[in-house]
């Protein structure tokens, strides 16, 4: 019988994992015993080196809140007497949840409760970036007025004035018609400061055919996080196969949902890391990295051939599980210098 009991201070890698399930499978132990680390595999033949797979591992969820090394500090800046002139602060970063888990200690603590799921690769495999943009405009007066803010000017009146001195000293070259539309502008923005419902723009298009140039450009926004959807076809061949296709799917189910946390609060679901595995063993040279998620979905179709068939111990002859799994960070440009191979992410 084999140590399951892992030393999980070292490194315990896809390497790792994918032997020791290959030994559990083999013997027929039984993968979900407490005591051992709770590696799943579907089909139970024996993986070899020409096959590539995917790996689910399931971690408890962790937080992204200071660690125990992330202290906020203030230190006192003196000057040459010795009198505190200011204050210095350095806040305690928050970290993503994927820095947290670079962090070893945190690393290695996630291990020892971790569950690992080989599965077939999923007949489609895709990846997709999305990245926010919106269109934006900023005409001459609301330039001005941005500066104006900045230098603390916030009186309606007072501003006006400014924005027309600010006009008058670059308009050099500026058509008297030009001038008299910002001074229509102007005009309505002050009415309405009393209390008016004035379009400034309307009143400059209504004299002379005109619009303020808006300086209309598409500005990045925001950032966005990715999903994927897995489909996974089970059609298990006998009892023991069958037990691990229940086995994979109460995992994946337990830890999809949120735990009761005691009291008045709710503990979050488990996190998970896909890696896509090639020759066996190995992290795949091209297929896409993902970086650590959550399960926003799973749904089993018991009858994913159409109809109602089971085995004699009622066993389902075709179940189909969909996942449908969103990382937790965004993707940034930095993350490719730390995955050099591949496509990345």
């Amino acid at each position: 019988m084999p140590d399951y009991n892992i030393d999980l201070k070292s490194n315990f890698d896809a390497k790792s994992a994918f032997k020791l399930g290959s030994d559990l499978a083999k013997k027929g132990e039984n993968l979900l015993d407490p005591k051992m680390p709770r590696i799943l595999r579907y089909p139970l033949a024996a993986i070899d080196k020409s096959q590539d797979m995917l790996l689910i591992r399931i971690y408890n969820n962790v937080t992204n809140m200071p660690g125990k090394n992330d202290i906020t500090t203030v230190t006192d800046i003196k000057d040459a007497s010795g009198k505190t002139i200011r204050s210095d602060v350095n806040f305690a970063p928050i970290k993503s949840k994927s820095d947290r888990f670079n962090e070893p200690e945190v690393g290695k603590e996630l291990e020892k409760n971790a569950r690992y799921i080989y599965l077939p690769i999923p007949q489609q495999v895709t990846d997709s970036l999305t990245v926010g943009y919106a269109e934006d405009t900023l005409n001459p007066l609301q330039a001005a007025g941005m500066a104006l803010a900045v230098k603390g000017i916030t009186k309606p009146i007072e501003a006006a004035g400014a924005i027309g001195r600010m006009i008058a000293g670059a308009t050099k070259g500026v058509t008297p018609s030009d001038i008299k539309n910002l001074t229509t502008v102007l005009a309505g923005k002050a009415i309405n400061q009393l209390g008016a419902n004035v379009n400034p723009q309307s009143l400059i298009t209504r004299s002379s055919g005109q619009i303020l140039q808006s300086n209309l450009e598409l500005l990045f926004n925001n950032v966005t996080l990715r999903t994927f959807p897995f489909v996974f076809d089970f059609t298990p061949r006998d009892p023991q196969e069958a037990q691990i296709v229940k086995d994979i799917i109460r995992t994946i189910k337990r830890a999809t949902v949120a735990k009761k946390g005691g009291g008045i609060f709710i503990n979050s679901p488990d996190l998970f890391q896909f890696q896509y595995i090639a020759n066996g063993n190995q992290d795949h040279p091209f297929l896409n990295k993902f970086k650590v998620g959550v399960l926003e979905n799973i749904s089993v179709d018991y009858t994913a051939s159409g109809t109602y068939s089971t085995y004699s111990d009622k066993t389902p002859v075709h179940i189909r599980m969909s996942l449908t799994m969103k990382e937790i960070n965004p993707v940034y440009a930095e993350d490719y210098d730390n995955e050099p191979t591949g496509v990345g992410f």
